[in-house]
């Protein structure tokens, strides 16, 4: 539980940072921040369910330990954390998408794309929330051990949401790709920038670590104990979703409170990018200062700007210089006798 509580505090801090952020800093609250308060809301009742079912339901405990009242208690814990656990995840690509579709998206096919990865998020979420409800006869053997009936198989619905959750995240990561590589800036920012955006699928090596503890947990005869791993990286998962989706826009709090930690001095006199002129060439080369600058493009996105005007805006500026001789007054009026 000291795992589960601890990434709750970093979650729910990081979650109050970008708010802040957000909507005091930049003054560009959007329907990304709605979602992703959504998510964490959701993720604070799946880590909710886990502590109790830690407490009170015989998580990590043998079940042969377990007596029937606490066995039943069990059960609707798991029940609902998979109910509450599903929309999590999703509200948090959800809350990703709508941030590419903000600074990514300049051609209609890219739009198309996003549009489609959301409504297979929404509609697998949706339909393994209603499975997870609805998938006894009667509805209510569920939750309760005491009623006959039959249900569909609940661990091949876990592992379902595992992969669903896997495939999702590997979607997301390739859709910044096309982006950053046209960019018109050096391969080594190229590839810090799409590191950055990858940060916010990191929920992809949690994903693949949770489903790898299911396997025991599959058919187990002791499922009580062999369900604390996997829960426990339904926990870890749910607060990484939260935390990586906040990231990319904590920098901008830490120019304006701790300049130093980012290894800049004013949080004014380096707000966005840095210009340098060359009057050689005639044009206005804008310049990064360094990896440390990728993420003003998000943040010149969420002031209005695009990442593509962000990094190719040049001016040409000519200039025609005309020389011509005067004659030397002085000399006219000494040759006119004024003296």
């Amino acid at each position: 539980m000291a795992v589960i509580s601890a990434g709750l505090i970093i979650s729910t801090s990081c979650l109050a940072l970008r708010v802040y952020t957000k909507a005091q800093l930049l003054h560009k609250f959007g329907w990304d921040d709605v979602s992703i308060i959504l998510a964490w809301v959701f993720s604070l009742g799946t880590q909710a369910c886990s502590i109790y079912g830690y407490k009170h339901g015989g998580m990590g405990i043998h079940f042969w330990n377990v007596t029937p009242v606490v066995y039943d208690v069990y059960v609707k814990v798991v029940l609902s954390a998979a109910i509450i656990y599903v929309p999590a995840l999703a509200l948090a690509k959800i809350s990703l998408i709508i941030l590419y579709y903000r600074i990514l998206c300049q051609k209609r096919y890219q739009q198309w794309i996003l549009y489609g990865i959301a409504f297979v998020v929404s509609s697998y979420s949706f339909a393994l929330v209603l499975a997870f409800i609805f998938g006894c006869h009667p509805i209510q053997k569920g939750w309760d051990i005491s009623v006959t009936g039959t249900c569909v198989n609940q661990y091949a619905l876990y592992v379902a949401t595992a992969v669903l959750n896997i495939i999702s995240d590997i979607a997301l990561i390739l859709v910044p790709i096309p982006t950053v590589v046209g960019l018109n800036m050096p391969g080594i920012q190229k590839l810090g920038l799409l590191l950055m955006f990858m940060v916010g699928c990191a929920t992809l090596v949690t994903g693949i670590i949770r489903l790898i503890t299911l396997i025991p947990f599959l058919n187990s005869s002791d499922p009580t104990y062999n369900i604390g791993r996997p829960d426990l990286w339904i926990n870890i998962e749910a607060n990484f979703a939260i935390i990586c989706s906040c990231l990319p826009f904590l920098r901008h709090f830490l120019r304006r409170y701790a300049p130093r930690l980012i290894g800049e001095n004013s949080s004014l006199a380096r707000r966005y990018h840095s210009y340098t002129y060359d009057y050689t060439g005639g044009s206005r080369a804008r310049r990064k200062e360094g990896l440390t600058q990728l993420q003003d493009d998000i943040e010149l996105a969420e002031n209005g700007g695009s990442m593509h005007s962000g990094v190719r805006i040049f001016k040409d500026v000519q200039v025609e210089i005309t020389t011509e001789t005067m004659p030397d007054v002085n000399r006219n009026r000494e040759g006119d006798g004024y003296r």
